[in-house]
């Protein structure tokens, strides 16, 4: 028995060299690859898209910027406080993906942006908020209130529109009939590209003075037809001096029991 002990003892215990080496080569990758540093993030943020970034700190899978702005048709527009997280899996694909977030007074972002070969950039489960006034260059008549955009997925490749689908919202709508603001209510929309690069918007009231189902065609590169119908009551049209305003786009058809005057739209942009 005292044999049998000893032999035991003296049985060497196995080092495996090889398992040692690549648990040291993991880690260390590990390290170095969760302290890559943001200014990387930033660098694939900003390329080919616009956003400028400034006061830049964290990693590339997590990092914020004290400032970030966008550049449009030479005009630049502040996003405030930016932050992303890099979703780790998307960079097995040719398209990487971050949650992104931005911060300003009255003015949101946050979803996931994905950027692809070619120019090609993704939105998916995003959420903006932003004034109606950053977007009036692109309206013809002065409008104020808030607008809240749901993106479901969007699709671009380079400025050509693949694919769309959303939802609009815009609260405490107001218009400029040329002499006073008028209070018009709130309205929503559905989003969707029309197959062929363009945007097809189904606006309709969700509450106020206005009765609308309208249905604006926006075609690519340029112009576009909105057409359908709108309705509101005599008092209404009084109080907001709205007639001339009105006749600009819209064609009196009829007036109801109610004393509400229906309106047609035919106008091509």
């Amino acid at each position: 028995m005292s044999t049998q002990l000893a032999s035991n003892q003296a049985t060497p215990v196995k080092f495996n060299l090889k398992w040692w080496i690549l648990s040291g080569i993991a880690l260390f990758l590990w390290f170095v690859l969760t302290n890559i540093p943001a200014v990387w993030g930033g660098y694939l943020l900003t390329r080919g898209t616009g956003l400028a970034l400034s006061g830049v700190t964290g990693t590339l899978w997590n990092g914020r910027a004290s400032l970030a702005s966008v550049k449009q048709q030479e005009k630049e527009y502040s996003l405030g406080q930016l932050s992303w997280t890099l979703r780790p899996l998307s960079l097995f694909t040719l398209k990487p993906c971050v949650l992104l977030t931005t911060k300003l007074d009255k003015q949101t972002f946050e979803g996931d942006v994905c950027a692809g070969l070619g120019g090609a950039l993704s939105l998916k489960r995003t959420d903006i908020t932003l004034p109606v006034a950053l977007v009036q260059q692109y309206i013809p008549i002065p409008l104020k209130g808030q607008v809240s955009l749901h993106i479901d997925s969007l699709d671009l490749r380079g400025n050509v529109l693949l694919d769309l689908d959303g939802k609009l919202s815009w609260t405490q709508a107001q218009v400029n009939n040329g002499s006073n603001w008028m209070d018009i209510g709130s309205f929503g929309a559905d989003l969707t590209d029309d197959g062929r690069n363009g945007v097809k918007v189904n606006l309709f009231e969700l509450d106020g003075p206005l009765d609308i189902e309208l249905l604006a065609e926006l075609k690519a590169p340029s112009g576009g037809r909105v057409s359908g119908k709108f309705a509101t009551t005599k008092t209404f049209l009084a109080s907001a001096n709205a007639g001339a305003l009105l006749g600009m786009f819209a064609q009196q058809e009829s007036e109801d029991a109610e004393g509400k005057v229906h309106y047609k739209v035919d106008v091509n942009l």
